[in-house]
């Protein structure tokens, strides 16, 4: 049993809206999305663009291969907007901000102190959920900006940040791009961050696709290469291929009490190679057989192309994660293991999102199920480090291919013409 081979969340999935299956672009197809997106990107007009991270860094990264690209004057940058506003929000300035910029003094009511020191104190007494008004929206409500923000305090903020190189950028004009705008969460929480460096932007939205119909009669979409009315010939030409592409991504961002963004390669610089883990896949191939785990999780199921989709690799990948937070708790660690888990996971697009919800229902469910003994909670520590190391080298290697059969197809491309 190998938990963590091929990954592949789509081809066994029908979408039932449409009686069909899909499937992810391939690597040529990736490309013409990237030259179509930067095309759009130059006919737009706009000189400073924002990628919403990190589904869009495959993209983002194509993109700057581009010989158009290494050209332009294009200014792009990428930032993480949290889905979930309760996290470490100086920390998240940390990670954007130079060392430089946090430690410039900066005169706010008649005191000249370091930048960092008024925004760590503005940060701890700020809950960003606060700052917007809480009440049910749509896509349409995010993409419009239809909130009333609390501006006393975004002021501040404004005040604060003012002279970085991200106010700057945000008091320019600027485009947004994302792979998909679907519930507006990610759009409504970007109308709330572009507001602590100005309280009125100036930007517009791209995407990948937009789920909403005549997206070219609202003002503040620039470009959607696809929309509701196209989700099909979307699809059809090859879905978006690196959504929760952790390893194509090649990091990913923890928030717990900080918010970092943690690289792959640096995980694995720490972690040693060991032992070969086989002898403990074995050991939860055989708790799993021994306790059905398996039939009981699909019994759990309440759709049937989910039910037929699982298969014990799905378990082992859990009860590695579970144990992992059982014995160390919450962590970098168990975070990444976490996120592996999520690649396996049925895809979001395009398939319903039912599916996806309904594989982490039927897990939630299991819990009851299982219970370790303390041989495998022993064998766990055993070889914790090994499986870590594995799994990482695993990735690092699928993006280190990646990268190189983008290249060499840039190459075949471009040679051409």
């Amino acid at each position: 049993m190998n938990p963590y081979g091929k990954i592949d969340n789509l081809s066994k999935f029908i979408n039932e809206d449409f009686g069909r299956g899909f499937k992810y672009k391939d690597d040529k197809q990736s490309i013409k999305m990237a030259q179509m997106v930067f095309d759009e990107i130059i006919k737009s007009n706009y000189k400073n663009v924002i990628f919403i991270e990190s589904g869009t860094a495959p993209l983002f990264k194509i993109i700057t291969l581009l010989p158009e690209y290494k050209v332009s004057d294009i200014n792009f940058i990428q930032l993480k907007i949290p889905r979930d506003l309760n996290f470490n929000l100086f920390d998240w300035f940390k990670l954007y901000l130079s060392k430089t910029e946090l430690n410039q003094n900066v005169l706010i009511n008649n005191h000249l102190l370091p930048r960092c020191n008024y925004l760590k104190n503005l940060c701890d007494k700020t809950n960003l959920d606060n700052l917007i008004q809480k009440k049910p929206f749509t896509i349409i409500d995010s993409i419009n900006d239809n909130f009333d923000y609390n501006y006393n305090i975004l002021k501040q903020f404004n005040k604060v940040l003012y002279g970085t190189k991200l106010s700057k950028f945000f008091n320019s004009k600027f485009l947004v791009f994302d792979e998909y705008i679907n519930a507006g969460t990610i759009i409504r929480n970007f109308n709330l961050f572009a507001k602590l460096f100005n309280i009125k932007p100036d930007f517009k939205l791209s995407a990948f696709c937009m789920f909403l119909e005549k997206p070219n009669l609202v003002d503040k979409i620039a470009f959607t290469l696809y929309s509701k009315e196209t989700e099909l010939e979307c699809y059809t030409n090859g879905a978006y291929p690196f959504e929760n592409r952790i390893d194509l991504i090649g990091y990913y961002f923890y928030s717990a009490d900080t918010f970092e963004k943690i690289y792959l390669d640096d995980l694995l610089n720490v972690l040693n190679e060991g032992k070969n883990c086989k002898a403990f896949y074995k050991t939860i191939k055989d708790y799993i057989l021994k306790n059905d785990l398996l039939s009981k999780l699909k019994s759990n199921c309440v759709e049937e192309q989910v039910r037929n989709y699982i298969r014990i690799e799905d378990i082992a990948r859990y009860i590695i994660k579970d144990l992992e937070f059982k014995l160390y708790g919450i962590s970098k660690y168990y975070d990444f293991l976490d996120q592996v888990f999520e690649i396996y996971a049925p895809a979001w697009s395009p398939m319903p999102v039912k599916n996806h919800l309904d594989y982490w229902n039927a897990f939630e469910k299991l819990k009851c199920n299982i219970k370790y003994s303390e041989s495998i909670l022993r064998k766990y520590k055993k070889y914790r480090l090994f499986i870590l190391n594995q799994i990482l080298k695993k990735f690092s290697t699928y993006r280190i291919n990646w990268l190189k059969r983008i290249n060499k197809k840039l190459g075949e491309i471009y040679e051409y013409y």
